[in-house]
């Protein structure tokens, strides 16, 4: 046996990398990979004004909505930040959002003319 036993009973001395049943270390790499990028302010914000402009307040808030989506989306595509799905939720949201709104308007307008 090439080690020495210490007093302790433990081995000291090394053996030569490589040695038999140790396979070859794998090449250096980049180390850890990235960590995804956390969401940005405008595609959070843009989320949130969605679902707000459903329920709240259906003129203002889904323009908003869909206008800080598509910077947001632009954005995460370029690689500046992340929360591409909430940006897309955001536009989705806003969209729908104004397509109700002027549904409504078209109504209430059918509605006004109706009623003279």
């Amino acid at each position: 046996m090439s080690d020495r036993m210490n007093n302790a009973g433990v081995a000291t001395g090394t053996q030569a990398p490589g040695g038999p049943g140790y396979a070859a270390q794998p090449p250096a790499g980049h180390g850890y990979p990235m960590a995804p990028q956390l969401p940005s302010g405008k595609a959070t914000a843009s989320m949130v004004l969605g679902i707000l402009g459903l329920v709240l307040i259906p003129i203002i808030l889904p323009i908003i909505a869909l206008c800080l989506g598509i910077s947001a989306k632009r954005m995460a595509d370029r690689g500046e930040g992340g929360g591409r799905g909430q940006a897309v939720t955001g536009i989705v949201l806003g969209t729908i959002g104004i397509v109700f709104a002027a549904i409504g308007a078209t109504v209430a307008t059918i509605q006004a003319v109706g009623a003279f």
